[in-house]
Formats: structure tokens, C-alpha cells, sequence
């Protein structure tokens, strides 16, 4: 077995982590109060992850101080795995919970200067496809502008109904220099990423792991220098790929692509950044040397 430690000491990103879903299940417990029966465990799919959302975490974070304690819990356990550098996605339905646009920033900005000599947090704005649009519309270009937000990300589920009703954030995030992710690709198939990356004109991709059975968008991602953003746990937690050791991160590798390894949901997944490296090179698929040098690009 490789010894995490290796890993935990080496510098690294997580550029693809739910900070409201980023921490340790035994981080999680004692703040929480509870525990959630059969967790964590293999899931047949997002309808089921969503069950346990709706049913144990998000009725669980009701007010600001919610929120701060569950962004903090999972930046101190980015730091315990030698994260570095953290885009950590913050949603933007964190607005009700804090009571509107200007004290969800203060707690932002409060975090964040909480954190700074610690490690290099660059906060994400989130937004769920299916939380209302309206508001959306409403806060986005606010908290977009207030400068905090270094990145944005779409999630939900991979279908491109909609996506039009996003088109002038994404356009209003480029001309403010922000960063442009979306989720595409774990369950969807591979013309969906080139479509989605084309029509937001994204910089990153969350998951991105079907345009492995695509040579010619594996192609189109590398002459657009698109990172993926991949979380192998979550992909085998979820039932997206049958085990590690069928997992297409290796042809991405292979193919030239920048990837980087990312937790997502960590409550959901129990596996640290390290962790799955250190996973990677038990089940064959990288040399230490490669993951790494993986690490150090991540980080350029």
C-alpha cells in the first residue's frame, strides 16, 4: 500500500469541492449532531445522493453561522490533506441562509482572511440548475462583482435544458476575467462536453470523464487547453465508472489533457485528495512519479 503521507506533504489543488458538502463524515458528525444511517456508502446515482441531501444535510443548514461552521469545517480539512490551493464552490442559495447578498460576502471575505496564511482559498460561486432562476439572476451579477469570487461553476443535473438562462452570467463572468466551470461529463456523454465548454466558453470542466470515449473531443479540449477537474471517488461512489481500476482518468492523461484530482463532495465520498492518489497508484493506473508531476501541473 502507498503510504498517503507522500501525497499529503506534496503541494496540491482541489478545484472541484462542494465546500457545503467538503468535509470529513467524522468532521461532520459531531457539528451535525447525527448520523446518517449506511454512511457513506456506494450510490446508485445522483437521485439518491440528492435523497440524502434533502433529507439530512440541507434541512441541517438553516442560518449564517450554519454556514460558516460548514466552509470552515471542510477548508480545515483541505489543509489537514496539504491542499494549498483550495476553489472551493460556495452556493449561491447561501444568500437566504445569510440573510441576503452583502452578509453572505462579509462572511466570505471574513473566511477567507480566517484561512489566508494557511492556505490560498479562491472562492467559487455555485449554482444549481434547478434553484430558481430568478434569483439567480438577481444575486449572481452582485456577488460576481463584488470581486471575492474567482471562479463560477453550473451544477445539477447533465441535461442542457435551460442552460440559455445562464448564458448572460457566463458571459458577464468572462468579461470580469472570473473563471467559467460547469459539471459535464460524469454521466452525460462526450458531444455534450464540447457543446457545453463551446457555448459558455468554459475554461475548466467538473468531471469531464466521457470525452474519454471520444478521441475527437479528447482532441477539441486539448486545442482549447480545457482542464478537467477529476473526482474518481465520486465517480465509483456514484456508480458513474464500475471501479478505480476501469476509471478513464489514465486515457486523459494519456491523451495530453490537464487533470486534476479533486474530492467534490468529501461528507459523500471519504476520500482526501491524497487519498485517491495514493489509490491511483495502488490499483496500478499511475507511478507515483506520474502523480506527482500530475500535482505540479495542476498547480502551473
Amino acid at each position: 500500500m502507498t503510504a498517503v503521507s507522500e501525497f499529503i506533504s506534496h503541494p496540491k489543488i482541489d478545484a472541484h469541492n462542494h465546500l457545503n458538502l467538503g468535509m470529513r463524515y467524522a468532521s461532520y458528525v459531531p457539528w451535525a449532531g447525527f448520523y446518517i444511517p449506511n454512511f457513506p456508502r456506494v450510490l446508485s446515482g445522483l437521485p439518491e445522493m440528492h435523497e440524502i441531501i434533502a433529507q439530512y444535510t440541507r434541512p441541517r443548514c438553516v442560518d449564517e453561522k450554519d454556514v460558516q461552521d460548514l466552509i470552515s469545517l471542510a477548508i480545515k480539512d483541505a489543509i489537514a490533506d496539504g491542499v494549498t490551493v483550495l476553489e472551493g464552490s460556495i452556493d449561491i442559495g447561501f444568500v437566504n441562509q445569510c440573510g441576503g447578498i452583502d452578509p453572505l460576502l462579509k462572511l466570505v471575505e471574513k473566511i477567507h482572511s480566517k484561512f489566508s496564511s494557511e492556505i490560498n482559498f479562491k472562492p467559487e460561486l455555485g449554482m444549481g440548475k434547478t434553484f430558481g432562476i430568478e434569483k439567480i439572476q438577481t444575486w449572481a451579477p452582485v456577488l460576481l462583482e463584488s470581486g471575492l469570487f474567482k471562479s463560477i461553476d453550473l451544477y445539477g443535473p447533465e441535461i442542457e435544458d435551460g442552460i440559455e438562462e445562464f448564458k448572460n452570467i457566463y458571459e458577464l463572468a468572462g468579461k470580469l476575467g472570473i473563471k467559467r466551470k460547469a459539471h459535464v461529463g460524469e454521466f452525460s456523454d462526450a458531444n455534450s462536453i464540447r457543446r457545453l465548454v463551446e457555448y459558455f466558453e468554459l475554461e475548466d470542466v467538473q468531471h469531464g470523464i466521457g470525452a474519454a470515449k471520444d478521441d475527437s473531443v479528447m482532441q477539441f479540449l486539448l486545442d482549447r487547453n480545457i482542464t478537467l477537474h477529476v473526482c474518481p471517488a465520486s465517480n465509483v461512489m456514484l456508480s458513474a465508472v464500475p471501479s478505480l481500476d476501469k476509471h478513464p482518468i489514465r486515457k486523459l492523461y494519456d491523451a495530453g489533457l490537464k487533470v486534476t484530482i479533486a474530492t467534490d463532495d468529501l461528507l459523500f465520498f471519504n476520500k482526501s485528495v491524497s487519498e485517491q492518489c495514493a489509490d491511483l497508484v495502488d490499483v496500478g493506473m499511475f507511478t507515483k512519479e506520474e502523480i506527482f508531476s500530475l500535482m505540479d501541473k495542476s498547480l502551473a
